[in-house]
Formats: structure tokens, C-alpha cells, sequence
């Protein structure tokens, strides 16, 4: 199993399924405004490799750069900027200009001149609340109306899979799937859904290898992340709804999955006691002892949560604005 699989299953299911074009491809028809998915080109739609992500916020940010041609004159393309956040933040709008700015830097290093290449910005949101960080750069800083037209802005399109409905998605299955899945992956929803999530995989127009494949990597995610899904629920559901032949290869991927997940919670608790401590330690120089309930937090928190607490750590003025956001 991968190190990302470990560290961060939610940015290696995310990075699998949009790197299938049954998946990028109708989620930016979807998503984009009309009058700006009318002037591209589609069938051009490419993942460009690399990553914009400091390696230091690599656990904490995940972003897919894909171009894509124009159909009707300048410029010859563009790039769509893809994020995805399991947790909601008031800075996603910095965090895409930060990646804006590398980007273009990146590009003038193979340019001689100017023009740069648009982008437009995107955050898959699939939290367990309603997002509540904009979809606008400027609101961010609190800028005097004479001071205006000095400071950046930008607006960047938001997919809030907590208010979306996704009922409609049947002509695109495999998108349907990867969406439905992170919606409620930590939903006690999920063990009710599997089933008709497993029926998608009938409408996957591809090879029955193919589709072993992502329904493997489906599965891993599942068994990774969803605590409220026992094997028990997660075998029925594919029994239900996986086509018979395709059921019975996946089945070992049930089994080597939740034996893998076994070895690794034991890796995983060694490294949750260990982010505790740090976390602890960096509250206790930051705002002094800490008080029960601020301890109970912490002693209480999944990896993913107290990592993202030692890095809002060293921007908050208070405890209150180190666990906000807390899904808890």
C-alpha cells in the first residue's frame, strides 16, 4: 500500500478517480458555467503532471492541474485548477492564489514574454457541513474602499457535495461513484447507499479489468476511511450490486483490505500518539496549559483532524480559532 493510501486516502481516491477522463470530463461539464464550458474543447482535456502544493501542506492540501484547448480563438487553451478539501477553511481563496502565483511562475520560467495562461480555480468541497469559506479571494483582506484596486481578487468555483444532489448522475457512472462516495464516506448514510453506489459499476462502458480496478481502489478507500461500514455490510453490498463475475474476483480485495487495514492501525495508532504530543506540546508553548475540554479535543482527534490542527496552530490567536472547523 502507497504511503498517500496511509497518510491520506481521501487525496489518493480523489487523485485515482479524476485521473479518468469518465470522471474529469463530465465533472467539468457539470460544474463549469455555461458561456464558459461552451468555448472548450473537451475531447483536449488533460492532466498536466506535477503538483502546485507545498510539500510541506502536502497533507494538508491536494490539487490536479488539468489544460485544456479552446474552440473559438484566443487563448489557444487554458488551465483548470482542481482542489479538494474534506474539511472546511476560510482560506481556501489564499491557498488558491498561492498555487495561481506557482503556476505562472512555473510557466514565465518557459516563456520568454508574456501573456500567461488563464486559470480558473475550483475547490471540491466534501465536508460534513455546509461550506462556509466563499468563493472570492478579496473578501479575505479588509481593504478600505480607496484601497481597492490595489488588492488582488479573483472569484474560483465552488462543488459543495454537501448541499449537491447527485441523483442525476447515471449517464456518467464513474463520476457518480467517486462523488457519491466522498459525500458520505463518513455518512451514516453510506452503509444504506453502497449497494446502489456497487450498481454503478453495471453502467462503466469499459472492461471488466478496468472496472475491477476501481472498484478495488473504491473498496480500499472505504475500508481506510468509513469506520461505520463493517466487512460484513461492505460484502453484501457488493454481493447486491456488483455484476456476479466482477462480485466474486473483487471479493479478495475485501479480505486483503481489512487484513492490510488491521497491520495498519497499529502503524497509525504509534503515529496518532505521536501528532497528539506534538499538537500538545504546540498548544501548551502557544496559549499556555491547557484546559480539559481542550485536552479531551485533542485525545479524542483522528490523525487527519490533528493534523490539520498542528498547522492552523501557527497562524491562530486563540484555541477557539485552532478548532474551528472541527467536524466533531
Amino acid at each position: 500500500m502507497t504511503d498517500d493510501t496511509l497518510n491520506n486516502p481521501h487525496d489518493h481516491f480523489f487523485r485515482n478517480s479524476f485521473s479518468y477522463p469518465d470522471v474529469s470530463v463530465p465533472f467539468f461539464q457539470r460544474y463549469l458555467r455555461v458561456e464558459v464550458r461552451e468555448g472548450l474543447d473537451f475531447a483536449t482535456l488533460a492532466m498536466e503532471p506535477g503538483s502546485f502544493v507545498d510539500a510541506r501542506l502536502a497533507d494538508h492540501h491536494t490539487d490536479l492541474l488539468f489544460s485544456i484547448g479552446c474552440q473559438n480563438g484566443p487563448p489557444a487553451r487554458l488551465f483548470l485548477l482542481l482542489e479538494h478539501k474534506s474539511y472546511n477553511t476560510p482560506w481556501a481563496g489564499l491557498q488558491l492564489l498561492d498555487y495561481l502565483v506557482r503556476i505562472w511562475q512555473q510557466e514565465a520560467k518557459e516563456r520568454r514574454q508574456p501573456p500567461l495562461t488563464p486559470v480558473i480555480g475550483m475547490v471540491l468541497y466534501h465536508g460534513e457541513s455546509t461550506w462556509t469559506g466563499g468563493e472570492r479571494f478579496a473578501p479575505l483582506v479588509n481593504t478600505p474602499a480607496a484601497l481597492a484596486r490595489f488588492t488582488p481578487d479573483f472569484e474560483f468555483v465552488l462543488c459543495d457535495l454537501h448541499q449537491e444532489q447527485l441523483d442525476y448522475l447515471q449517464d456518467a457512472a464513474r463520476l457518480a461513484i467517486a462523488l457519491q462516495l466522498l459525500k458520505f464516506i463518513r455518512s451514516d448514510e453510506l452503509p444504506a447507499r453502497l449497494p446502489e453506489i456497487f450498481e454503478l459499476f453495471q453502467k462503466l462502458e469499459v472492461h471488466e479489468d478496468d472496472a475491477l480496478a476501481y472498484a478495488g481502489t473504491a473498496i480500499r478507500y472505504i475500508v481506510r476511511v468509513a469506520r461505520q461500514v463493517d466487512r460484513a455490510t461492505l460484502e453484501a453490498a457488493v454481493v447486491k450490486g456488483l455484476p456476479p463475475g466482477l462480485g466474486e474476483r473483487v471479493m479478495p480485495t475485501i479480505a486483503e483490505s481489512w487484513i492490510e487495514e488491521g497491520r495498519l492501525e497499529g502503524i497509525q495508532k504509534g503515529r496518532i500518539e505521536e501528532a497528539r504530543w506534538v499538537l500538545h506540546e504546540l498548544l501548551r508553548q502557544r496559549f499556555g496549559e491547557l484546559p480539559e475540554s481542550a485536552k479531551q479535543r485533542v485525545a479524542q482527534a483522528d490523525q487527519e483532524t490533528l493534523h490539520r490542527w498542528i498547522f492552523q496552530v501557527l497562524s491562530a490567536g486563540s484555541l477557539d480559532e485552532v478548532f474551528r472547523g472541527d467536524r466533531r
